[in-house]
């Protein structure tokens, strides 16, 4: 679990300050700030990310920071248990997190009374940060498939596990290849691909790491919203949003085509707990705007903001009825499906694997199939 932010920065005459931290309680111990801060500017100085493992305060340490060459030097810390790692999160939501603090950072100057207004409603955003994670904990395996998507980390080792079976040390070894930078942890980058079945591991007698075998498969792309094309055959719910509805949706899909780009941008939307509320709750019905439940209290984004951002993606979509009511239409639903991996068992036949291996993931690819 998350225990909190601690937004340092470095300054010339005074060295490293404590500019905020949440919640207030949280303990600060300079020394480790300085290690993290050590850690980041260890070459350039350029601004970037790193995992630093403090024993002192019993945690890990995501932190980012803005380089020394920035107007202010900070360093945007998430605390985390001990063990914990950020991929546990997805980078994209991280990365959020980060540039949406920095952004309440920037706006920090010499007026006093607009810096406590600032620092105030960053808390609150921090505050809602830390739920966002919290939540990001329990997703549905459809969130996991969509976590695992959104991320070019895990999208690359997708890719490589579709290639044949490896043990975990040489899976990292070629991630870290292809990704040009380390990969710590690698069993928190892995977790989804387990937790929804996509990787199976096992030990092979005579070898002293465990394999990771790949044993189903999946995709992502947009598709019409069933239960609301069924509403609108039977004019629901009424005849003019029906056909509104309808024409738009089938010129939407008449020239929808995946790309890369835009599937990244739907698994983002699913992934988000937030969203996906939304999502879930609009694939049963269409909603009056004003009737639309509102987002918790202690949600990442208001509801306005949240519907804005669906219907900026396509996902949603707002049509206005005689009576001038607005109505919020599920517009595309978000398919995250999973498939048998064929190809694997022609990897297996023409793949230069150790006999024990070839044969251990088939017969897994067949426990999978039945």
């Amino acid at each position: 679990m998350p225990q909190g932010f601690v937004i340092t920065k470095w300054t010339n005459d005074q060295g490293m300050l404590v500019e905020l931290k949440y919640p207030e309680e949280i303990e600060v111990d300079l020394d480790d700030m300085m290690r993290v801060f050590y850690a980041h500017i260890v070459g350039a100085g350029a601004g970037g990310d790193v995992l630093v493992r403090l024993e002192k305060a019993h945690s890990n340490v995501s932190s980012h920071f803005t380089g020394m060459d920035s107007r202010v030097p900070y360093l945007v810390n998430l605390m985390l248990e001990l063990g914990e790692d950020p991929d546990m999160f997805g980078d994209a939501i991280i990365k959020e997190i980060n540039e949406n603090i920095l952004k309440y950072l920037n706006q920090l100057g010499t007026d006093i009374n607009k810096n406590f207004d600032v620092l105030k409603t960053l808390k609150s955003y921090l505050k809602s940060a830390l739920f966002l994670l919290e939540r990001l904990k329990n997703m549905t395996k459809e969130q996991r498939l969509a976590q695992i998507y959104s991320s070019k980390k895990s999208r690359t080792i997708l890719e490589i596990m579709q290639n044949r079976s490896y043990s975990r040390r040489e899976l990292q070894n070629i991630l870290e290849d292809k990704l040009g930078t380390f990969v710590s942890n690698i069993e928190y980058t892995l977790d989804p691909f387990i937790k929804t079945n996509l990787l199976k591991q096992d030990w092979i007698e005579g070898f002293s790491d465990i394999f990771l075998f790949l044993i189903s498969d999946f995709t992502v792309f947009r598709k019409p919203a069933e239960n609301i094309i069924e509403s609108t055959k039977k004019d629901v719910p009424s005849s003019d949003l029906a056909k509104k509805y309808n024409d738009e949706v089938k010129k939407f899909f008449a020239n929808y085509q995946p790309t890369l780009v835009d599937n990244i941008r739907i698994a983002l939307d699913l992934m988000n707990p937030d969203k996906y509320d939304f999502i879930v709750l609009l694939r049963e019905r269409a909603y009056p705007l004003n009737k639309l439940p509102k987002s918790s209290a202690d949600s990442f984004l208001d509801t306005n903001t949240l519907l804005k951002a669906l219907e900026e993606d396509n996902i949603i979509k707002i049509f206005r009825d005689k009576k001038e009511t607005d109505w919020v239409f599920l517009f595309t639903d978000v398919a995250v499906e999973k498939f048998y991996p064929e190809y694997m068992l022609e990897n297996i036949r023409t793949k230069s694997l150790k006999k024990e291996v070839a044969i251990r993931h088939l017969e897994l690819l067949e426990e999978a199939y039945q």
